[in-house]
């Protein structure tokens, strides 16, 4: 039976955090354009950028206290604060100014979205209703919360759900953001080591374990805890409590340079986000295992894409290793077959996620510079083959494959250069 349409006049949209001249008012102009008849909830800071209330497309404009951001550097342990990278968190910002925002709502459904992100399509709204009353394990909501992606437990932090935007009945939406605060970074170094590492977790973590924890007991001795009990609480919880889309599907794009990434441009197949992201795919997978429901029309409503992306899991789960370490041997393997046969982005993704990872050789390095060559990025790919010849100056493909590029860009004298080199290695 078809679930009624969820429409936009029933929807609040609490658009939270500080006020971007260039990029808020695009916003506002989104949702005006996508969501027709819905409030809007501005939810911005006091001490912000000055702009004319009066005159922006929302029904309340909301000025809050700044709570700052904490400073963390050297309260976790030295292990973990290498590995999670939080030495600053701003969820503080996040909490105040999403909370209070959805504090003022007034229609049944909320979507919480960023003051730099802007609405494509209304996609969520239709995931919405599509799952609206599918059961699940470890139910903290009243219905599933729809959001963007979640990384797979298996191969990522554990509870870890993308915080960019969500969208739900506004009861459950404020059960989500009606959450602790980071504590004082005073308070926080006052508390043992071990009390430390459990109380500051990876911002992402800390929104739906505190959902949770209200409903259920969810021990965690840190934010790098992955014992088999977490990451199987961790599947059956995001199972039972949220629908795990992608920007695409969710319709949502961000602004921010230094969020591109979050848009997928192009194919990110081999990137480390791919790697650690669970697909929606992936994601229906851990439904169809711990909830008890017939998943088969929401499977059939994704077409090839489905067998598709959980074909990837078994591959992604082999690219990670141990403590949740990059296997940085299958992935340098992998990136050199897709690029044999000739998937050249997807091969320079990898390249890229192993030397991100610390790894470097000139093997690695060769096919690489050979990468960017093939993509456009030349001036990158000699520097990277000059650097392979550096590494190993006996590895002959290097040679071989400057004398070649050097000789197709027309530069005779450097193509000769390494012409000479690439004999000389073979003479040897």
């Amino acid at each position: 039976m078809q679930t009624p349409a969820i429409s936009p006049r029933d929807v609040t949209v609490v658009v939270q955090g500080p006020w971007h001249p260039d990029q808020t008012p695009q916003v506002l102009d989104s949702v005006a354009r996508v969501l027709p008849g819905a409030e809007v909830v501005l939810s911005v800071w006091k001490a912000g950028p000055d702009f004319a209330a009066h005159a922006v497309r929302v029904d309340t404009v909301l000025l809050n206290e700044d709570p700052g951001a904490v400073d963390i550097a050297g309260v976790l342990s030295p292990e973990v604060e290498r590995r999670t990278n939080i030495t600053n968190t701003n969820l503080n910002r996040q909490i105040v100014s999403t909370r209070n925002g959805l504090a003022l709502a007034g229609r049944p459904y909320a979507l919480k979205l960023r003051t730099d992100m802007v609405l494509e399509h209304a996609g969520f709204l239709d995931h919405a209703a599509r799952w609206r009353g599918i059961p699940g394990p470890l139910r903290a909501l009243e219905e599933r919360v729809v959001t963007t992606s979640a990384r797979s437990p298996r191969r990522s932090y554990c509870f870890f759900v993308q915080d960019f935007c969500s969208f739900g009945l506004v009861g459950d939406m404020r059960r989500l953001w009606d959450i602790p605060l980071v504590p004082p970074r005073d308070a926080l170094l006052a508390l043992p080591q071990a009390e430390r590492d459990a109380r500051v977790l990876v911002p992402e973590q800390h929104i739906l374990l505190s959902a949770l924890r209200r409903r259920f007991a969810m021990p965690m001795a840190g934010a790098l805890d992955s014992s088999p009990d977490l990451i199987e609480a961790s599947e059956r919880a995001i199972a039972g409590n949220l629908v795990c889309l992608d920007v695409r599907r969710f319709g949502v794009r961000s602004l921010k340079p230094a969020l591109s990434w979050v848009n997928e441009p192009g194919d990110i197949r081999f990137t480390w986000l791919w790697i650690l992201k669970a697909s929606h795919a992936e994601f229906l997978s851990w439904c169809r295992r711990h909830c008890d429901h017939d998943f088969t029309p929401l499977v059939a409503a994704m077409g090839a894409e489905y067998e598709a992306e959980l074909a990837d899991v078994p591959l992604k789960d082999r690219l990670i290793v141990g403590d949740k370490a990059l296997a940085s041997g299958p992935l340098q393997e992998e990136a050199e077959r897709v690029h044999r046969a000739g998937r050249i982005v997807q091969a320079r993704n990898a390249y890229v996620t192993l030397m991100r990872a610390g790894v470097r050789n000139a093997r690695l390095l060769h096919h690489l510079g050979v990468a960017q060559i093939q993509t456009g990025d030349t001036a990158g790919g000699v520097a990277s083959l000059e650097e392979a010849h550096r590494l190993d100056p006996g590895f002959l493909p290097t040679c071989d494959s400057l004398a070649n590029h050097f000789r197709n860009a027309g530069d005779a004298q450097r193509a000769a250069r390494w012409a000479a080199e690439a004999a000389r290695i073979r003479e040897a």
